[in-house]
């Protein structure tokens, strides 16, 4: 009996540091974010202030609104906790947050119809979603109306949209390497969430109905 419960109370002990440690993570996180989204709002703002275009006003209000509902989100009903979910999460989620406005005068048409398309994709997307945005691979039920129709991972392929659009109104060679830093670290999470949601049958059976992932035809 004794042995029993002394190995019960280890194991509570290993699943209680466990999460103690998941928590650490999870704030220490969310601040890095945090600090990270307010500095780059206030660059891209006064760059706005200084020199009003569209390209700088629509990747603040984009960012703002996916912390908006990253705050609002639902608990899951599984979480994936691993290294490797969390340095894709974190580098997938930060990246945005790397860009900078650079100093021009006006926007270039083709960089201002893709960011609008990525604006209107990402509200379309997020509304289908609702409180089931995440940011580690979870299982908050299958969405499958509206965007979710067409293809799995609409959100992020108007993150894709967006990141291309800012990217050609502020061509620079950090802006270019956030750009396919961020974009590869959309794929790995698409491959890490993926690899947790197709354990439930509802996911197989729309995985079966919506066979691509980010862009019709193409994959």
């Amino acid at each position: 009996m004794f042995a029993k419960d002394k190995g019960s109370r280890i194991n509570i002990q290993s699943v209680t540091a466990g999460s103690s440690l998941r928590g650490i993570g999870l704030a220490f996180t969310n601040m890095l974010l945090a600090t990270l989204f307010i500095l780059f709002a206030i660059a891209n703002a006064k760059s706005f202030l200084e020199n009003p275009r569209l390209s700088v006003f629509l990747i603040v209000v984009t960012e703002t609104i996916v912390a908006i509902f990253l705050i609002i989100r639902r608990d899951p009903d599984e979480t994936r906790h691993t290294w490797q979910t969390w340095i894709s999460t974190t580098c997938g989620t930060l990246a945005p947050f790397l860009l900078r406005p650079i100093e021009v005068t006006e926007d270039l048409l083709p960089g201002e119809i893709l960011q609008l398309i990525g604006f209107i994709l990402q509200i379309a997307a997020l509304l289908s979603l609702n409180r089931s945005i995440g940011l580690l691979p979870a299982y908050r039920g299958v969405k499958s109306g509206g965007l979710y129709r067409w293809v799995r991972h609409p959100l992020y392929a108007a993150y894709v949209i967006l990141f291309l659009g800012y990217l050609v109104n502020n061509q620079s060679l950090s802006n270019f390497a956030v750009a396919i830093f961020g974009i590869a670290f959309l794929v790995m999470r698409i491959h890490y969430e993926e690899d947790l949601l197709i354990q439930q049958a509802d996911y197989k059976r729309y995985v079966n109905r919506t066979r691509w992932r980010m862009i019709p035809a193409v994959w």
